[in-house]
């Protein structure tokens, strides 16, 4: 591609396991969807400080994720069966004013304290992984107006989210809910949970 600077969409599969280097030239890149069997994210990704929308289906996956949440401008990110038993978030705050995080059948065992860096978050998908309890601080994401917590391993409905005011949208289908838990939810909470 000459024109790199005119480039602000890509969407490529990555046949091999290294993550190419080359997207990251892309200096005015907006949106990033990349598919395939790449292993790693590399650390330094600088060069992607335009981007607002990144979608990753790597579904051979062993690396760390946190570099992403440094870029300024990222809004929107999607993982989907990604592997990743574990999130990692840098320490402090996000620079990334992520407004929208799908973590989608990604083998999810656990969502870090540190979800609450995400200040403007006000959707999260989190559906088709294997959590069973969410942090005490996603109450802290007073943006938050849509959680999809569908097919994971809930037995207990986590009930500090009612705390989160925001929230006009809970899904929580297909979990492991006690048909005593699903009239609880239905009672207390008012969501019908299949």
């Amino acid at each position: 591609l000459k024109n790199r600077l005119e480039v602000q969409a890509l969407k490529l599969t990555l046949q091999g396991e290294d993550f190419p280097i080359e997207i990251l030239d892309f200096p005015n890149l907006l949106e990033l969807y990349l598919d395939g069997s790449c292993r790693n994210f590399p650390q330094n990704i600088y060069g992607l400080k335009e981007l607002k929308i990144l979608s990753l289906k790597w579904t051979s996956f062993s690396g760390e994720l946190s570099s992403i949440f440094h870029l300024p401008n990222l809004e929107n990110i999607k993982i989907i069966e990604t592997p990743m038993k574990f999130l990692c978030l840098p320490l402090g705050h996000s620079v990334a004013p992520v407004k929208s995080l799908t973590l989608k059948n990604c083998a999810l065992l656990t969502l870090p304290e540190e979800i609450s860096i995400f200040s403007e978050l006000n959707e999260l998908n989190l559906s088709g992984n294997k959590l069973q309890t969410l942090p005490n601080s996603i109450r802290d994401l007073t943006k938050l107006k849509r959680l999809n917590l569908d097919k994971n391993d809930f037995s207990v409905f986590p009930d500090h989210i009612r705390k989160n005011s925001s929230l006009s949208h809970v899904s929580i289908d297909q979990n492991h809910f006690s048909q005593d838990e699903k009239d609880r939810i239905q009672r207390e909470f008012n969501l019908t949970v299949q």
